[in-house]
C-alpha cells in the first residue's frame, strides 16, 4: 500500500468539482480547460493552479507538458490518477 492509499485524503468542495470534472472528460484535460471552466476572473487563477499543484501533491492528478495537436504548441494536460 502506498503513503497515500494509507492515509485518509480531505478534499475541499472545489478540488471534489475538479476531480469530477476529470471524470467527466474521460480522466484528461487540457490545463487551460480547466482554468477557463473554473476561473470567472484572471485574478483567480492563481487560487486555482495552488489548488490543481496540491491535487497533484495529494496523488490524486498529474500534470505534464505535451504538444497539442490542433495547434502544434506545448501545453499542459491534466491526468487523473487511479
Amino acid at each position: 500500500m502506498s503513503q497515500v492509499e494509507k492515509q485518509k485524503i480531505r478534499l475541499g468542495p472545489k478540488e471534489v468539482e475538479v476531480l469530477r470534472f476529470l471524470e467527466a472528460e474521460g480522466g484528461q484535460a487540457w490545463k487551460e480547460q480547466i482554468m477557463g471552466k473554473f476561473s470567472w476572473a484572471s485574478k483567480y487563477q492563481g487560487v486555482l493552479a495552488r489548488r490543481l499543484y496540491r491535487l497533484q501533491e495529494k496523488g490524486l492528478i498529474k500534470i505534464g507538458v505535451e504538444i497539442n495537436p490542433d495547434t502544434g504548441r506545448m501545453k499542459k494536460k491534466v491526468y487523473l490518477v487511479k
